[in-house]
């Protein structure tokens, strides 16, 4: 498997270079592309220098049209049969490149391929694999019902010693691997989304054009959440609900009566002012 990389960097700092070194460490690369979206001038240029490699490709998108619009232009941008979108904060081994290629190959109805997220204690990411947020598994991961016998929420769990690769809806767009005829006929990303909920609907859509989504829990990644979110929390805050609430407009609203509807439009609401309300209390 030959794999082209899309690592989307907005003021990542020193992790950026971290994961560049481990990406480029790996075999499999074939190509590298570094979106920048709106780093200021000569932020990332002398680890650029320093890398000096060239499979190297930088793409500048100063006006910083979000994560979506990143990413389907650094895939544009690359030819090789897979892509990993990766975030800039995920610090992957030489090997983890060849482990997922081994999962992926073994299976051709595998589309899109995961791995085991984790923080840098070992808990492993709930967002590594999910079911579709439906209204009712959102609803019930949201009030934590989920954690009771027969409620069903969003997130799958994926046991600490789990080595078998897991079947899902969903991966975390922090790190996917996909392959590009797939991408293509789900026309890539869709770039109504900033950021939050993007690889939800990516993946709803590759399943379905009748293939699947896989995580490779044997495949632990280091996940450092948070860098660059950190910088604008208010920002982030609205475009996490307002990404959710695209999703639920574009996949389920329809099929919703509209007195639930309304419940979790006000619950959306709720939501995005507490989250508001926390971060301007942490600053």
């Amino acid at each position: 498997m030959r794999v082209a990389a899309v690592v989307v960097n907005y003021h990542t700092g020193a992790l950026l270079g971290d994961c560049l070194r481990r990406l480029l460490a790996c075999p499999q690369l074939a190509e590298l592309v570094l979106v920048d979206n709106g780093s200021k001038v000569g932020e990332i240029d002398e680890l650029l220098a320093q890398l000096h490699d060239r499979r190297i490709l930088r793409m500048d998108l100063p006006s910083n049209p979000g994560f979506a619009v990143a990413c389907n232009r650094g895939a544009r941008a690359t030819q090789a049969a897979w892509l990993l979108f990766l975030n800039p904060d995920c610090l992957i081994e030489p090997d983890t490149l060849a482990r997922l290629s081994e999962v992926a190959l073994a299976n051709e109805r595998i589309a899109i391929l995961g791995a085991a997220l984790t923080d840098g204690a070992g808990h492993i990411d709930g967002a590594s694999l999910r079911r579709d947020p439906l209204p009712a598994r959102a609803i019930a991961t949201a009030l934590g019902l989920d954690r009771l016998v027969g409620w069903q929420g969003v997130t799958m769990d994926i046991p600490v010693d789990a080595k078998a690769p897991m079947q899902g809806d969903a991966v975390s767009g922090a790190l996917l691997l996909i392959r590009r005829d797939a991408f293509n006929a789900a026309r890539g990303f869709d770039e109504g989304y900033f950021m939050h909920a993007e690889d939800l609907d990516l993946c709803r859509r590759v399943r379905e054009l009748g293939l699947e989504v896989w995580c490779a829990p044997a495949v632990r990644v280091v996940h450092v959440k948070g860098v660059s979110s950190r910088r604008a929390p208010l920002r982030v805050a609205f475009a996490k609900h307002r990404g959710l609430l695209r999703y639920f407009h574009k996949f389920d609203a329809p099929s919703t009566a509209w007195p639930l509807r309304v419940l979790i439009y006000l619950g959306a609401w709720a939501r995005l002012w507490a989250s508001v309300g926390l971060a301007l209390w942490r600053r």
